[in-house]
C-alpha cells in the first residue's frame, strides 16, 4: 500500500454467516485487497450467539468495543468486556458467545491477508 486509505463501513464486505442469521452483522476487510498482511472483522453479535469452534493457521486478536463475551480458547475460558482484548494463538481451537444483555461489538484482527479457518463439526 503506497498511501493512506479511508474505508467506510459500507464499503466492507457484509457477510452472511451463522451469527448474522440471529440478527447480528459482520463486516470484513480483506487485507490482500489493500496490500496488507492483516485482515479484520467488525462484528455485532446478539446475546447468546457466537461462531462455532474453529481454528486459524494464524493468530487472531479480539478487541471488544461494547458488551461482553465468554471466549473458549484451547483449554482456557475468558470472560471479557468492553475495552478488553483476547489473543488466540495460531492453530488453537476457539469460539465465543455473547454473554451480555445487549449487542456485542468487537473487532477481530487476523494475522493474514485473507481469511482461512477450519470449523469443527457440530455434535
Amino acid at each position: 500500500m503506497t498511501k493512506a486509505r479511508h474505508i467506510r463501513s459500507s464499503e466492507l464486505d457484509l457477510l452472511a454467516i451463522a451469527v448474522t442469521h440471529d440478527g447480528g452483522a459482520v463486516r470484513y476487510l480483506e487485507g490482500a485487497r489493500y496490500g496488507l498482511k492483516t485482515s479484520a472483522y467488525h462484528s455485532q453479535v446478539v446475546p447468546g450467539s457466537g461462531p462455532g469452534e474453529h481454528v486459524h493457521p494464524y493468530a487472531e486478536v479480539f478487541v471488544l468495543h461494547d458488551g461482553g463475551a465468554r471466549y473458549f480458547v484451547g483449554d482456557d475460558t475468558f470472560d471479557a468486556v468492553a475495552s478488553d482484548m483476547v489473543i488466540v494463538p495460531a492453530g488453537m481451537a476457539h469460539r465465543f458467545v455473547n454473554t451480555g444483555a445487549g449487542m456485542l461489538r468487537q473487532t477481530a484482527i487476523h494475522e493474514a491477508p485473507v481469511h482461512a479457518a477450519t470449523y469443527r463439526a457440530e455434535e
